[in-house]
């Protein structure tokens, strides 16, 4: 990865850990920044960022999910073929298997480059007495995930679908906002379109509720970008763990409530910064959360009270 600059942009996940710890913000945005290169970045920022890219056991659970309906979901739209479900689990399983061993070996530290797609689990990192009985139950519920997706209403959808309406399977996207300059991303799981309708899909992996702020953002997305009205746009939580479905749709003042959110929330996340302009920022103006527990599940937390 060549030099380039670090650029603001704002997204839903941006948001969410800026208001969870101001520092673990700055640590992941800006402290890590360059460390993607270990023959050239310092060993405070490489340690940042190889720690930014630790998982915790339920987000891997959550990618595995996702990264395997995206590759159903592809090849289907692709060929017109279903991946059998007995395929799926053993295609999974052994992803699953090869990430583990190699988390567990810590090769993390030792890639050059991006990380992103490494696996690098918390728990390898901070709890390796983590038994044998809680990471069994952890793949069986991404079992879980996958038999209850084999029995939703998407695949007979997708199925009968032309392959040209299908606006987005798990593709992030850039869009720079109407009412404010600055670049935002959204990631939607699928997207599809018929006629002048979309319909988003939002997979769950996990228990409890969901922040509906997120699919307001999905709505927006929809209603600026791509230009959908807002009675037309249907967004559809489907919780794969527990079950369930879920239908948003939103209204005229819930958009601009929306958009109020964001302005403020971009404002907010630039006042923190030295030149708001350059993007740049001085890690002690940065607080850490006074939340003890955040800090327990916080993937930087070897380093963090090493520093100032």
């Amino acid at each position: 990865m060549g030099d380039f600059k670090n650029e603001f942009s704002w997204s839903y996940s941006r948001d969410v850990l800026f208001n969870e710890c101001k520092r673990e913000y700055y640590y992941n945005y800006y402290g890590s920044w360059g460390g993607w290169d270990k023959n050239k970045a310092d060993n405070v920022t490489r340690t940042l960022y190889v720690l930014k890219n630790l998982q915790n056991r339920w987000q891997w659970k959550g990618s595995a999910v996702h990264n395997e309906i995206e590759r159903i979901l592809k090849e289907l739209v692709s060929t017109g073929k279903l991946t059998p479900l007995d395929k799926s689990k053993n295609r999974v399983t052994e992803i699953m298997r090869n990430d583990f061993r190699s988390s567990r070996e810590g090769l993390y530290w030792n890639k050059n480059g991006s990380l992103r797609d490494e696996p690098a689990l918390f728990e390898h990192e901070y709890r390796p007495e983590i038994p044998d009985e809680i990471w069994k139950r952890n793949y069986d519920e991404v079992i879980l995930c996958l038999e209850n997706f084999y029995q939703s209403q998407v695949i007979e959808e997708i199925t009968e679908l032309p392959k040209e309406v299908v606006l987005s399977i798990e593709s992030m996207t850039g869009s720079y906002f109407a009412f404010n300059p600055e670049l935002y991303y959204v990631k939607l799981d699928l997207a599809y379109s018929i006629e002048d309708r979309i319909k988003i899909y939002d997979w769950k992996t996990g228990s409890g509720n969901s922040d509906e702020h997120q699919f307001l953002i999905y709505a927006l997305y929809a209603h600026e970008e791509l230009d959908f009205d807002l009675d037309k746009i249907t967004v559809i939580e489907l919780n794969l763990f527990e079950n369930y479905t879920k239908t948003h749709i939103f209204n005229p003042e819930q958009i601009d409530y929306a958009k109020d959110y964001i302005n403020k929330s971009i404002e907010d996340m630039k006042s923190y910064l030295i030149n708001a302009d350059e993007n740049t920022a001085n890690m002690t103006d940065f607080p850490r959360t006074e939340d003890r527990k955040t800090c327990e599940l916080c993937k930087f937390q070897k380093i963090c009270f090493d520093l100032e």
